[in-house]
């Protein structure tokens, strides 16, 4: 410790016209000051070392940020890319709804006016879909997320989809255009032959064919159907058609002929009253007449005949239901 006490003296000299300057100075600040120096020179050394890797390490971070950057801005092009492609397929398959709605729409009109051709009830499938959708209740299955990989790829699976539909569609109204025409034909042909029964009664009193005449109780020859009912029952007309026949004799009574085409004719016998007259146009299930007993006749009834080109044949293969109520 004495050592360390001991004072040395710095004398320094100036020019020859300043006083000399003494100072005296421990060997405790002379040790001193150079390690002082020496520790203030590694702390800067660790200092810049410190802060030089900082900054390699700041440079890496940035570069990786930038570059990660890059990559989901590449990335976010890339999904925006395909939005846009989506989107645009979304527009032409709304589109191809909106035609494939339009299509169905005139198919079901078709399917519509074809059923009321053919007299068929008609039924919304539409409506009960919708019922099914609208109405509440249990509901579940697995929840799964919406595909986003191949998007594209499905919209144009689905585009395609529906095209082929569409072209199914566009060859499909031709075709039940051509079969309502045909439908028509077919009504057409039906208003025309004489298939309803003539009266409301069903009670047959005397089929076609031979049988024992109900005057002379001899076998004769029957030409028509004898169909019961009371005086004044409305007698229907079993097709369209024009009348070619209204008279009254002594053998058929009232009687009215209908010519109904292609060689096809209807007589109504032993009629009480008649409503139509020689040149008249007539419809399916128009009232003509009345039921009654005039002429040759037992009691009201009447007596129906069809003829196929200038035949008589038995009525009875011809009568397949009842009128259409108006």
């Amino acid at each position: 410790m004495k050592w360390l006490s001991k004072r040395f003296t710095l004398v320094i000299i100036p020019d020859a016209n300043q006083s000399v300057m003494q100072y005296r100075i421990s060997r405790l600040i002379l040790i001193l000051v150079p390690v002082v120096i020496l520790l203030l020179g590694i702390l800067a050394l660790l200092f810049f070392l410190l802060f030089s890797r900082n900054a390699l390490i700041t440079s890496k971070l940035q570069n990786q940020l930038t570059s990660s950057a890059a990559q989901y801005q590449l990335q976010l092009n890339v999904k925006e890319e395909n939005i846009n492609l989506l989107q645009t397929d979304l527009v032409q398959l709304s589109e191809q709804a909106q035609a494939m709605e339009q299509k169905m729409a005139q198919i079901n009109e078709l399917e519509l006016q074809l059923k009321q051709l053919a007299g068929i009830e008609t039924y919304s499938s539409t409506a009960a879909a919708s019922k099914l959708i609208t109405e509440e209740g249990g509901q579940g299955g697995e929840e799964l997320p919406l595909p986003v990989a191949g998007s594209a790829s499905f919209a144009k699976e689905t585009s395609q989809h529906y095209s082929d539909i569409t072209h199914q569609m566009d060859e499909l109204i031709p075709q039940l255009e051509e079969t309502k025409k045909e439908v028509m034909k077919v009504q057409q042909m039906l208003r025309i032959t004489p298939t309803i029964w003539p009266t409301d009664s069903r009670k047959v009193t005397s089929l076609f064919g031979v049988r024992k005449d109900p005057f002379t109780r001899r076998a004769t020859y029957h030409a028509g159907l004898d169909i019961g009912g009371a005086v004044g029952d409305p007698i229907y007309a079993a097709a369209d058609g024009t009348v070619t026949r209204s008279e009254r004799d002594r053998i058929h009574g009232n009687n009215v002929m209908i010519d109904h085409g292609r060689g096809i004719s209807t007589r109504y016998m032993h009629m009480n009253a008649r409503n139509v007259e020689v040149g008249d146009k007539v419809v399916k299930g128009q009232i003509i007449g009345q039921l009654g007993n005039t002429g040759r006749s037992t009691g009201p009834h009447l007596h129906y005949e069809v003829f196929v080109n200038g035949e008589n044949v038995d009525p009875e293969p011809y009568i397949k239901g009842d009128r259409e109520e108006p």
